[in-house]
């Protein structure tokens, strides 16, 4: 993914206090968009890759983001982060013990001193999502802005499958990072999967989506897969999918807001956990 930096005419920094501010960041990429509250409309969006190889270092790295773009360090009538990592699992929402808790997160994500443990409940389901996050980020950010959100972003991206999948089929969400694709797969009104795989090339991201398409006796005929993130709608991953699996879908930014001429040549499905992320706020 190469680096985006759209800006609309009408955007005017000066104007901050009318405007919300959406970052999302992981370790290859840092993105974000604002958003023109009183019209409705994204007046700014800019991705910028990343290459970053462990947690630790990315508050550097994202510091430099803010000395460079004077955009970040207005006074916004609000602000939201997105944090991006592969580090994740699910826990029964009705599980509270704190030292099991971290067991639990020691198996996915680093608990050292270093990291902080966040939970948050998922949107529909009675699960909550467990990561880790680099404690020199959030406290980068805590110098940034006096108030903001912070979520995973399997939230935002989660909220826009359920509002967008069909709820009479089985529906598989896959999104694409740079190293890694998210699996969630929905059958019913249950949430069954939610997993992450390393991929290097379509036999991969293939054997990861087929196996999990068979396992869960999915049907190639009804049922669906919604794909977001870093995937051209006409890669060489989508074209192999499609032998195999008739409904195939991209999701979409919310209707709820004008875009303008910010993503006439850019596929939004790539960015919809970003661009949805004040749905969440």
């Amino acid at each position: 993914m190469h680096e985006i930096n759209i800006v609309d005419e009408s955007f005017d920094v000066k104007f901050a206090s009318e405007y919300h501010l959406s970052i999302q960041v992981g370790l290859d990429g840092f993105s974000f968009c604002i958003l023109h509250l009183l019209r409705n409309k994204y007046v700014t969006f800019k991705h910028i890759p990343l290459i970053v190889g462990k947690p630790q270092f990315l508050a550097k790295k994202v510091e430099s983001i803010f000395e460079e773009e004077e955009k970040l360090n207005a006074a916004y009538k609000s602000v939201s982060v997105n944090y991006s990592t592969i580090h994740a699992t699910l826990f029964p929402q009705d599980f509270s013990d704190v030292p099991d808790l971290l067991k639990i997160a020691a198996l996915t994500s680093d608990t050292n001193r270093i990291e902080d443990i966040r939970t948050e409940r998922l949107p529909a389901f009675n699960y909550n999502l467990v990561y880790s996050v680099p404690r020199e980020l959030l406290a980068l950010l805590k110098s940034k802005y006096a108030e903001f959100t912070f979520h995973h972003k399997t939230i935002p991206l989660l909220a826009t499958f359920l509002a967008q999948r069909n709820e009479k089929k089985n529906s598989l969400l896959i999104n694409f990072e740079k190293k890694y694709i998210r699996i969630l797969a929905v059958k019913g009104s249950q949430l069954v999967l939610y997993n992450s795989f390393y991929f290097k090339n379509e036999s991969d991201f293939l054997y990861y989506t087929l196996n999990v398409w068979h396992t869960l006796r999915f049907d190639a005929e009804r049922d669906e897969i919604l794909f977001g993130g870093f995937v051209a709608d006409d890669s060489s991953f989508i074209r192999q999918i499609k032998k195999y699996v008739s409904n195939i879908l991209f999701l979409k930014p919310s209707e709820d807001f004008n875009y303008g001429g910010l993503f006439e040549k850019s596929q939004k499905h790539q960015f919809v956990s970003l661009l949805n992320t004040y749905s969440c706020v």
